[in-house]
């Protein structure tokens, strides 16, 4: 969806009521030109979750990467 500024700033909260509730995409243009998006607000959902959940279980070496604890030989 595309609106120019001045509509913007005139419907401003029904447009934010869309945007929420429809996930819509709104694209502000000024004298025709895009200046600014407005997208509805998400928390990171893209991230793992496995991420940085064990912290300090391993090191890497060289191109390994090592458990802790475990003896292994690296020339």
């Amino acid at each position: 969806m595309e609106i120019t500024s001045a509509n913007f700033r005139t419907n401003f909260f029904k447009i934010l009521d869309e945007v929420d509730r429809k996930h819509k995409e709104v694209v502000i243009t000024k004298r025709g030109k895009p200046i600014a998006k407005l997208v509805r607000y998400e928390t990171d959902t893209t991230s793992d979750p496995l991420l940085g959940s064990l912290p300090g279980a391993g090191c890497t070496v060289g191109d390994l990467t090592v458990p802790f604890g475990d003896i292994w030989e690296l020339d």
